[in-house]
């Protein structure tokens, strides 16, 4: 190539073909059509830190899943002198991690606040990613000024619920090479927030993923559906439109109009975990996946307390132990009194289940909606618990959503593992507790909120704020407080033993030798433990009788007198954690065998051994 591409512009008001690429090409001339000079200096144009957090805030939801790919990201290319950039849908920088070795007159140009737009900064990655939605390099002399030709940029967009841009990853580096693997790295942040926002507007949904292959199922490649309870289509992701080209996905569509499996068949064939094979109206064969559907709320519609026969069978409590028995009195008076209850307890100890307990005894009508707070990404626990409005932020689903707290208005509020929750968020959670009120994202005014709190944690947190958990709130959780005994301490094992075998149908004969064995073990896994080793002895033993013997080569003891568990080899630490996924499986040896990733004969090996 031969001639300055700069010279030329000024001289033809266009640059050959041959110099650039055509979204190049086309920049340039936009650049020189609104009168930039490709020989002067771009314009340094920043807005205030008031626009800046008022732009922060409405692109909320995104931007926190952008922070978190951008910490993945950097980490990903660590050593490479890179700079990661998170812009909005018109190229104002909203965060940015600056490499060390960036120049400080560079790394204040990227800093927050500042407008990389075309009109501002001539053709670069974050300005012509916004003009053109698609994901570019821009490489050395390819910037429209000269003062950019040292970096190589490299851009793409992050797609919204309309294909629109939301906003924008760049990664920027000096200028050695055009780094094409970097754009992939770009691209790949960019669909894991997309999906990311996906789930935060569908968590009300029905959400599964497919694939052509199987192995693909929970990656980038794999194609989202979320669905209404009926099985109408709500939306698609960009890679299920392609996956279902052929398909009207247009509409008021239902599940049985794109796929030859009943919606129903579906649903019942996921219920065993794990994937289920589908095929399209087309014939396109794909392995689907469920996304949230195990994982969404349960509702317990309760009796009134004073008919305790009607109490849900899952949440019936073992209660022949002194201290289970006071801590279930202590809870009765409590949600009789609405008063927050929080319960202590080890791992295991059955926090859940008094908790669906108090709600089934307080004669609330309205649900029982469980929230894990260490399980929910702290970039989104926020919007889950206190909703938000329709377009309050960038990437909200339209409609809004109600939040957790509004799902169990006249219900109860589980929030166990309190522990994890975020600082920022326990000062909203202490305000709620406050007033009782809370106010969507987005919303103006302030929404009344009648519901029974109940959390639970394991942690041993006393209320000093140096233990990371707020000392204020702590006294407002527990204005109740009762603790479950481990199974160590608990007088009623033997009733726990009845119980937990009765569910596997037929209830087996224990032996009164096995059960002062099982007595004095030390449990150290709780009800977990119990229903994995009680599930072991039944497998072991198909008549259903379990003998002193067997319980002691289980639990690996001598002459009677168990105090603590047994070392275990690695084989039986194997086996042990075959059983278990069997147990939580079901049965299920396919599923036991995706779940662990090991083949379905090695499963029946282990099982076999288990019961020889």
């Amino acid at each position: 190539m031969k001639g300055n591409p700069r010279a030329l512009l000024t001289r033809n008001g266009l640059v050959p073909r041959e110099y650039f690429n055509r979204e190049i090409r086309a920049s340039w001339k936009r650049c020189f059509d609104i009168g930039l000079d490709p020989f002067g200096t771009p314009k340094l144009a920043r807005i205030g830190h008031l626009e800046l957090e008022r732009l922060r805030e409405k692109n909320d939801l995104v931007r926190r899943l952008a922070k978190i790919e951008m910490g993945n990201l950097h980490r990903q290319i660590a050593g490479s002198n890179f700079t990661i950039i998170f812009a909005n849908n018109e190229g104002i920088i909203l965060d940015s991690i600056v490499d060390f070795s960036t120049s400080r007159k560079e790394g204040g140009r990227i800093s927050p606040g500042y407008i990389w737009n075309e009109g501002n900064n001539g053709t670069n990655a974050l300005g012509l990613v916004a003009a053109i939605r698609k994901p570019v390099i821009v490489h050395g002399d390819e910037h429209y000024f000269k003062e950019h030709a040292g970096l190589t940029c490299a851009g793409a967009p992050i797609y919204g619920l309309e294909g629109e841009t939301v906003g924008i990853i760049d990664a920027t580096s000096g200028c050695r090479s055009r780094q094409r693997h970097t754009l992939a790295l770009v691209g790949m942040s960019c669909v894991t927030i997309e999906k990311g926002l996906f789930r935060a507007r569908h968590k009300n949904n029905f959400v599964f993923e497919i694939h052509n292959r199987r192995e693909f199922l929970g990656t980038l490649q794999s194609a989202m559906l979320a669905l209404d309870e009926r099985g109408f289509l709500v939306e698609v992701s960009r890679q299920a439109r392609f996956s279902l080209q052929g398909i009207s996905l247009i509409g008021r569509i239902h599940f049985d109009e794109i796929f030859r499996t009943p919606f129903k068949e579906f649903l019942r064939r996921l219920q065993g975990g794990g994937t289920v094979d589908i095929t399209d109206r087309e014939g396109s064969s794909f392995a689907a996946r469920a996304c949230n559907y195990f994982a969404r709320k349960e509702t317990v519609r309760t009796a009134p307390a004073r008919f305790p026969a009607q109490i849900k069978e899952e949440a019936i409590m073992v209660c022949e132990d002194p201290a289970v028995r006071s801590a279930m009195h202590m809870v009765k008076g409590a949600v009789k009194l609405n008063v927050p209850v929080l319960i202590r307890g080890e791992t295991g100890t059955g926090k859940e289940l008094m908790a669906r307990y108090a709600h089934s005894i307080s004669g609330r009508m309205g649900e029982f909606v469980p929230v894990n707070c260490a399980a929910l990404p702290e970039s989104l626990i926020e919007s889950e618990l206190f909703g938000y409005q329709d377009g309050s932020f960038t990437g909200a689903g339209k409609g809004g959503s109600k939040g957790l707290v509004m799902q169990a208005r006249g219900g109860t509020l589980f929030l166990d593992e309190i522990g994890a929750m975020p600082a920022r968020v326990q000062v909203k959670l202490l305000r709620f507790l406050d007033r009782m009120e809370i106010r969507p994202v987005g919303e103006t005014r302030e929404i009344r909120v009648d519901i029974q709190l109940i959390s639970a944690t394991n942690a041993k947190f006393t209320g000093v704020d140096s233990d990371g958990f707020r000392a204020d709130l702590l006294y407002r959780l527990n204005t109740m407080e009762v603790r479950l005994p481990p199974l160590r301490e608990r007088r009623d094992l033997e009733a726990l033993f009845v119980s937990v075998a009765k569910r596997f149908g037929q209830a087996p004969v224990l032996a009164p030798e096995a059960i002062e064995l099982l007595k004095a073990y030390n449990w150290p896994g709780n009800m977990r433990e119990l229903k994995g080793i009680l599930t072991r002895l039944l497998i072991s033993c198909p008549n259903r009788k379990i003998l002193a013997d067997d319980v002691r080569s289980l639990l690996s003891l001598q002459n009677a007198e168990p105090t603590r568990e047994q070392p275990k080899n690695l084989a039986d630490h194997e086996r042990e954690i075959i059983l278990e996924a069997y147990e939580r499986h079901q049965g299920n040896i396919s599923a036991v065998s995706r779940d662990l990733g090991i083949s379905r004969n090695k499963v029946y090996k282990k099982l076999k051994e288990a019961r020889s």
